[in-house]
């Protein structure tokens, strides 16, 4: 069972991204449970967010984190974002975890 509001959120945090990133953004893939559909109620959302060019992924968790904050207490789920480069997504594609994130995950 998804998160009732899963689609309104994840629309709301894939607008906010392409404001806040513009063209550096390529991907957002929604991955975990709530892609999988098998999630419970108190699940997670899990969220992949693919940048073009390098990134610093502590400058980019705090460059959201006001934005994300607002959006879970909004809806009182945990949103968990994760941030990787184009470069790293695809050339870590056999590694564990970006290949479930490659194979389960549903872009956004």
């Amino acid at each position: 069972m998804t998160h009732p509001h899963l689609t309104e959120i994840l629309a709301k945090l894939r607008t906010y991204l392409e404001q806040e990133y513009s063209d550096r953004l390529a991907q957002v893939v929604l991955f975990g449970s709530q892609a999988r559909g098998d999630a419970e109620l108190d699940s997670d959302i899990d969220v992949m967010i693919i940048l073009s060019g390098a990134v610093d992924v502590c400058t980019e968790i705090d460059r959201i984190s006001n934005f994300l904050a607002a959006l879970c207490l909004d809806y009182a789920v945990l949103i968990s974002c994760i941030f990787t480069s184009e470069q790293q997504f695809q050339s870590k594609k056999d590694a564990y975890f970006f290949r479930n994130v490659h194979q389960q995950g549903v872009p956004v």
